[in-house]
């Protein structure tokens, strides 16, 4: 009987060794390697040395409102992530064994940019259309993430409320309004070309938007049988209509940013539409042939 005792307490303690060393090859935070995984409390969002954006006691704070605000077309600066410790220090990983990665709610609406020269914690946020979405942020580490943050709330404000088409005189031949509602028309014999229009676009306070950088015009025509548009050659918002036969046909503008065309005349279809961002489109205005 107390040889079966004996026998009970060596099997006992050959488990419990057994098991404790399973318990310290578990152990991630006791490897060799001494690779201590990054549990972060929170995150903030700096832009040029501003806190714009921070997540802190589960609750994310706004520099401005309750809400980061962009235009559409409009990228920021680089913005740097840093991650918030227990004892709300900010701080940012040096392991490369760590990386950014992010989830945007509506893609349509907002882009996440990051270059190569930007680094590992520094990105770009892009207004592609108007609306609001929220993007998320996640502190990856090799094969999974030690923390996502709260979603961040982005509003993309449009930049174009309407527009207006000026003859060569200046005077205006057709208005578009802020609720897509167009005035005029334009009107062209057979086989005459139009004197020169001029497209310009308009704020929410009817302002004029300065075109002169970054911004290209845009058309698209149904009934070519009836009338073609042509640019004007150094002046990229100018055109001109032929009347080709008689006829109706429509034709919609679109104001572009950061695009380059190949053919160089800055207005019409052929071109590489690689890195644009459409800012408005109108509704269809009517070319009258007569």
């Amino acid at each position: 009987m107390k040889l079966l005792n004996t026998q009970k307490l060596t099997i006992f303690a050959t488990f419990l060794v057994a098991a404790l060393f399973t318990l310290q090859a578990c152990d991630t935070t006791s490897s060799d390697d001494g690779d201590d995984e990054l549990y972060p409390f929170g995150a903030t969002l700096f832009l040029d040395g501003v806190e714009i954006a921070t997540q802190e006691d589960g609750a994310i704070t706004y520099n401005e409102g309750d809400h980061i605000e962009l235009e559409v077309g409009e990228e920021t600066g680089l913005i740097q992530i840093r991650w918030i410790d227990e004892d709300g220090n900010r701080i940012t990983p040096e392991d490369d064994d760590y990386s950014l990665q992010w989830t945007v709610a509506d893609e349509s609406i907002l882009e996440v940019e990051q270059h190569d020269e930007d680094g590992p914690w520094r990105f770009h946020l892009v207004g592609t259309a108007a609306g609001e979405t929220t993007v998320e942020f996640e502190l990856f580490h090799n094969d999974h993430a030690d923390f996502t943050t709260l979603p961040f709330e982005i509003h993309v404000e449009e930049v174009v409320s309407g527009m207006e088409v000026q003859d060569e005189s200046g005077q205006s031949v057709i208005t578009v309004d802020s609720n897509g509602e167009v005035t005029g028309s334009f009107d062209v014999n057979s086989g005459e070309t139009s004197g020169s229009f001029s497209a310009i676009f308009l704020d929410e306070n009817g302002d004029a938007i300065d075109t002169d950088h970054d911004y290209e015009l845009e058309w698209h025509l149904e009934g070519s049988e009836f009338a073609t548009i042509e640019p004007i050659d150094g002046s990229p918002f100018s055109f001109t209509i032929q009347g080709v036969s008689a006829g109706e046909a429509e034709a919609h503008f679109a104001l572009i940013k950061e695009g380059g065309h190949d053919d160089g005349t800055g207005s019409g279809d052929d071109h590489d539409h690689e890195g644009e961002i459409e800012i408005y489109e109108s509704p269809d205005i009517i070319i009258n042939v007569n």
